[in-house]
C-alpha cells in the first residue's frame, strides 16, 4: 500500500528548521544588561522560548518588567539576528525532497513575521516554501486556531491533509487546536524525545534527517 504523503507541511522556525538560539540569547542578555537585571543562562532561554517574545520575557524578566523587555527587545533584534544562525542538518534536504513530490511547505511560527521572512531570505530558503507566516502582523499566537485558520486558508489547504513539524509542546497544542492532521516533533531545540513524548505527537525524532525517512519515506 502506498504511503499517503499530505498536501501541505507546515514547519515550526527556530529550534524546527533553523538555530537562532545564538542571537536570542545575545539578544535578551543585551535586554537584561540595559534594564540592570542580572543575565540569563543559554539553557534557560533556550527553555522559555516557543509562546512568542510577550510569553518569554515575563519568564526571563518578570512580569513588571515584561513591557519595557518586549519593547527592548524586537527594537534590538534586527541588529543581532544572523548572530550564529543556521540551518539545522536535514533542513534543505527535507523541503527539497518535499517539493520534489508536489507537497507545499510553509514556515509557521510565533516568531515576528518581519524577522522570520528576512531570515528565511538570509538563509537562502526562499524558493523552497511557499509562505512565512509570523506574528505581529494580525492579533494571534500559536496556539490559537485562528491563526492555524489563517494559515491555510491562505495557502488554499485542507487542514484534514496538512501536517505540522514543531520542537516544543506549543506546536504540538497548534497542530490539535486546528484540527491538522498529524503533529510530528524534532528533539532538535527546546526539548528531548523524552520531555516531547508525554505530549503525544503523533510522532518524535532526533532530528529532520530521522522524520524526513521514517515519516515520508523520502
Amino acid at each position: 500500500m502506498a504511503l499517503e504523503l499530505p498536501e501541505t507541511v507546515l514547519f515550526d522556525l527556530d529550534g524546527t528548521l533553523v538555530d537562532n538560539f545564538e542571537a536570542i540569547h545575545k539578544c535578551y542578555n543585551d535586554v537584561m544588561t540595559l534594564m540592570g537585571l542580572p543575565p540569563v543562562s543559554y539553557d534557560k532561554i533556550l527553555k522559555a522560548v516557543g509562546g512568542s517574545v510577550n510569553v518569554t520575557v515575563v519568564k526571563l524578566a518578570g512580569e513588571a518588567n515584561a513591557p519595557t523587555a518586549t519593547r527592548l527587545f524586537r527594537e534590538h533584534f534586527p541588529s543581532v539576528m544572523y548572530h550564529g544562525l543556521r540551518t539545522y542538518p536535514g533542513c534543505i534536504e527535507i523541503l527539497q525532497a518535499l517539493r520534489a513530490r508536489g507537497i507545499r511547505t510553509a514556515v509557521y511560527t510565533n516568531k515576528d513575521d518581519a524577522n522570520s521572512k528576512k531570515i528565511i531570505s538570509h538563509l537562502k530558503l526562499d524558493e523552497l516554501v511557499d509562505g512565512v507566516f509570523g506574528t505581529n502582523v494580525h492579533p494571534w499566537r500559536k496556539p490559537q486556531p485562528e491563526f492555524t485558520h489563517f494559515v491555510t486558508s491562505t495557502l488554499r489547504t485542507d487542514p484534514r491533509r496538512t501536517v505540522m513539524v514543531g520542537d516544543s509542546p506549543f506546536d504540538i497544542q497548534t497542530a490539535r487546536n486546528g484540527s491538522l492532521a498529524a503533529i510530528h516533533c524534532v528533539a532538535t531545540g527546546s526539548h528531548t524525545v523524552e520531555e516531547l513524548a508525554p505530549y503525544q505527537p503523533d510522532t518524535v525524532h532526533l532530528n529532520l534527517a530521522e522524520l524526513q525517512k521514517a515519516v515520508f519515506a523520502l
